[in-house]
């Protein structure tokens, strides 16, 4: 094992490592919810290399030997796995076997266990759902108002998937030890990257609005009616009140709203709401999450966290207590 004091928190590295202390060192970086797993075989050993920075993890991982690890949930979390030999198996409602030409991705709030078969290696990474959801906000310019769901299998002889490997091989490689030691900047720069990348290349639910994503010019009522929404997020206004507000129809707003933004104007109202209630988690965590939620207009607080949950793949306790953490 080889990691210096500079870079623990980031990236730890293995030549030939016994399966629990590799574990060992992983629950380090990631907390508690690996400590509790059943202990594997002492003759299966690790190598590679496991990085983690902010809501992203990457790996070039190689298992001897052929076992299973049954693996706690984690909802906030998409998996995505490029086979480079053997075999991988995840188990979710129906199997999911990757080899060298399949790559998987996986929710792994689905996911019940991982068999590794035949000596398996991997490049593979994960993401915090609410990562794509940010940035898919800023490209698209507009509120996520659906989860991001990735195609489960793609074939890895696409080209697209060249530039990802090339990425995760850079992030893994000893080049990279300098710059990821020496910048501040360096990991989250990887973050971003990997970010981008997957979005650009594995197929999901907003890649045809990524690809066509082309000047749609919403009329005048739609923009005074999102720059209010934006402006006044707590503002107790229906539709029909807002529609009085921009001097149109109600019908001609709501066509508005489908047309270009993509969803109904509840839809979006609650989304920037949501929006503001996670960046008022962040921002200061001592608050009350029920302070928050009832000044940005949700007085149910089991909706609102149901809510939260699907738009950011995380319950608003669970970001309080993320960045108390950090």
């Amino acid at each position: 094992m080889t990691a210096g004091a500079t870079r623990r928190k980031v990236i730890i590295r293995s030549d030939d490592m016994k399966a629990d202390d590799f574990m060992h060192l992983t629950s380090i970086m990631v907390g508690a919810v690996y400590a509790n797993l059943p202990r594997l075989d002492p003759h299966i050993n690790i190598a590679g290399v496991y990085g983690r920075y902010e809501g992203v993890s990457f790996r070039h991982m190689l298992y001897s030997g052929d076992f299973t690890i049954e693996l706690p949930p984690i909802s906030d979390e998409i998996t995505f796995v490029l086979p480079v030999a053997g075999k991988i198996m995840f188990n979710q409602a129906s199997d999911l076997v990757g080899v060298p030409s399949v790559g998987l991705a996986m929710d792994k709030a689905d996911l019940r266990s991982t068999r590794f078969i035949d000596s398996h290696e991997q490049y593979g990474f994960s993401i915090r759902r609410g990562l794509f959801a940010e940035r898919l906000s800023t490209l698209l310019g507009k509120p996520i108002v659906n989860s991001v769901r990735f195609q489960p299998m793609v074939d890895l002889g696409q080209p697209a998937f060249a530039g990802l490997r090339s990425l995760l091989e850079f992030a893994t490689g000893a080049e990279a030890d300098v710059l990821i030691n020496s910048s501040a900047l360096m990991p989250m720069r990887i973050q971003e990257m990997l970010v981008d990348a997957v979005l650009e290349s594995w197929p999901h639910n907003y890649t045809d609005a990524l690809q066509h994503k082309g000047p749609l010019i919403a009329p005048r009522h739609v923009k005074l009616a999102v720059e209010f929404i934006q402006e006044h997020p707590d503002a107790s206004i229906n539709s029909a009140q807002l529609a009085e507000l921009c001097n149109v129809s109600l019908r001609a707003l709501q066509d508005g709203f489908r047309r270009f933004m993509g969803t109904s104007i509840a839809a979006y109202q609650r989304q920037v709401r949501l929006e503001r209630a996670h960046g008022a988690i962040v921002q200061d965590p001592s608050r009350s999450i029920a302070e928050i939620a009832l000044g940005l207009g949700f007085t149910n607080m089991g909706r609102f966290s149901q809510y939260f949950q699907n738009a950011f793949g995380q319950s608003p306790l669970d970001v309080k207590n993320a960045i108390r953490r950090r």
